[in-house]
């Protein structure tokens, strides 16, 4: 018994000197864990909080959080097991020297077990204290921008715990049978020289590159000639499914055979900065080409997610002018008869006095209905059977009462209620009554949580594209200060090497972010026709939605870069 605790011991002392020894990798592994377990620990906050269930706007919300909850989960495991993988695939040199040192793969799987156990132990515990810290400011503003009024408390419910402790056990439990797999599958000499291993290039490369280059095409044709809104909506996800296989294919295949082509062109070749360049790159490639483009997909689904749900969230207004002409419209069973309707006018005028608001109605308000395709226009055009009322504040109109309401939105809300109880004293189920207050209510309640989860998903984006460049800068740090010694000793000076080295890198650097844009470009048009299934109409508003996050990211991406150049220059330097 004593043995096997010291043995456990041993373990325990040389993961946690492990973890401390490679901080660099450690570290921000945590702070990505403790990030998307405090998010998820949020969203379940939210979606359980009483504080946000017994408001009126809040119900929807909930509701909203509740389907974000189990998105976010599915997207937060596999995020996390690729994490794993890809921190595992650049450390298996160290697991070679384990053999050779004599510890049998048995003894690493465990030492892989207790790193595993203590990093995610600690991101979900620094996880809950983010979630602590944040959640009543987040909730804060939550619950103005769904228009609720201020005085609910906050707290996140034990449930909230329970399910972030299972999210993240399953991803232990998942990603230390991985790890153990990968470590029982290699000898230690091939572990040690693995990480000289590049991508090996496919025999179909260009048949591969064509597909890929048609896929692209005829998703970017689709995305922009789609005029039906409700088409473009059936057909968005498997467009977006057609843009990730072939931004994987032009990533590993298509950067492959450009540069063959490149060097190809002996002109542009077999000059000294071209060649070592382009020569550079091709190893670059070979070894980042699927990281880089998941950082691309990473980002354009970001832009995506934060863009449209912040052009839903500010169109709102716009969306209901569309959809509610009148602020107020009544409609009976056609077993009753227009009259039926018609038979409360002057009930309807006292009742506006009683709740201190006024009605009134504008003919030239009047539409029809447009045909599933044909955008929103609003004319001047009356039908045969608009008809005043005795009462001239009200208009029957295609088969409605229609009339405005203006007053504080509690009155009018209040009015509301009235009428629903005036109608109700009468009929039964016979009639209905639609209103833009109401409306409105649902829409910031639905749209407001809308956009708050799109902001988490892209802090769930953008919190793995952030780790995955952090990665790859020090792995090319690595690689490169052996590069550079290399290029010395053939002759080149240091400002030669580091010219050669920083053009290398700005490039790999900066394609993902040149194809997200691109991506975006194509993406917009599509986005908005999407968009009008909601009564959404203003392109030009989903437009400057899709620009201003673009360039916040793009900023974003900026500072990253400059953030973690600053790691990669220090290993050169060293």
């Amino acid at each position: 018994m004593g043995v096997r605790i010291l043995a456990k011991a041993f373990y325990l002392k040389l993961a946690w000197s492990n973890i401390r020894r490679n901080k660099r990798t450690f570290y921000p592994y945590i702070l990505t864990t403790a990030i998307i377990s405090g998010v998820f620990m949020l969203i379940g906050g939210l979606m359980f909080s009483d504080g946000l269930n017994n408001l009126p706007t809040g119900k929807t919300a909930t509701g909203i959080f509740s389907f974000g909850m189990v998105v976010f989960a599915i997207f937060a495991f596999f995020f996390m097991v690729y994490i794993n993988n890809f921190i595992v695939g650049r450390r298996k040199r160290e697991f070679g020297l384990y053999g050779i040192l004599g510890l049998e793969k048995r003894h690493v799987g465990r030492v892989l077990v207790w790193e595993n156990l203590i990093t995610l132990g600690l991101g979900v515990i620094l996880g809950a204290v983010i979630a602590l810290v944040f959640g009543r400011l987040l909730f804060l503003i939550l619950l103005k921008m769904i228009r609720a009024a201020a005085g609910s408390v906050f707290s996140i419910a034990p449930v909230a715990y329970i399910l972030t402790l299972l999210l993240f056990f399953a991803v232990f439990v998942v990603t230390s049978l991985l790890n153990l797999r990968q470590v029982r599958l290699s000898s230690p000499i091939e572990l040690i020289n693995s990480e000289k291993k590049g991508e090996k290039d496919s025999k179909l490369i260009i048949p591969l590159t064509i597909f890929g280059f048609v896929c692209l095409i005829a998703a970017y044709y689709f995305a922009w000639s789609i005029i039906v809104p409700g088409v473009a909506l059936g057909l968005f996800f498997l467009l977006a499914i057609l843009v990730i296989i072939a931004t994987n294919i032009l990533f590993t295949s298509g950067s492959i055979v450009t540069l063959r082509a490149l060097r190809a062109n002996k002109k542009l070749y077999y000059k000294p900065r071209n060649f070592i360049a382009i020569g550079g790159m091709f190893q670059r490639m070979r070894q980042n080409a699927k990281s880089l483009a998941t950082i691309c997909i990473l980002s354009t689904m970001l832009i995506v997610t934060v863009s449209g749900t912040l052009s839903l969230y500010l169109g709102q207004e716009d969306m209901l002018s569309a959809m509610y002409p009148y602020d107020v419209c009544v409609w009976m069973n056609e077993d009753h008869g227009a009259q039926a309707i018609c038979d409360f006018d002057r009930d309807i005028v006292t009742l506006a006095k009683d709740y201190n608001v006024t009605i009134s109605a504008d003919k030239s308000k009047l539409v029809y209905e447009l045909p599933e395709g044909q955008e929103f226009k609003r004319d001047n055009y009356v039908g045969p059977d608009a008809k005043w009322l005795d009462t001239p504040n009200l208009i029957y109109f295609d088969g409605g009462l229609r009339f405005d309401v203006d007053g504080t939105e509690d009155n009018c809300l209040a009015f509301i209620d009235g009428l629903q109880k005036l109608y109700s004293s009468k009929f039964t189920d016979a009639y209905s009554v639609s209103d833009v207050f109401s409306a409105r209510q649902e829409g910031y309640g639905a749209y407001g949580g809308l956009l708050f989860l799109g902001i988490f998903f892209g802090i769930l984006f953008l919190a793995v594209t952030v780790l995955i460049i952090y990665f790859k800068q020090i792995s090319e740090g690595y690689e490169d200060k052996a590069q550079f010694s290399i290029l010395q000793k053939v002759g080149m000076d240091d400002a030669q090497v580091k010219s050669t080295i920083n053009r290398q890198v700005l490039w790999v650097f900066f394609i993902p972010l040149g194809t997200t844009i691109l991506h975006m470009v194509f993406a917009s048009k599509i986005m908005a026709r999407m968009l009008q299934t909601f009564m959404l109409y203003d392109w030009g508003l989903v437009l400057g939605c899709i620009g201003g996050v673009c360039v916040v990211f793009a900023l974003l991406y900026l500072a990253v870069y400059r953030l973690t150049a600053r790691v990669y220059y220090k290993i050169v330097k060293w």
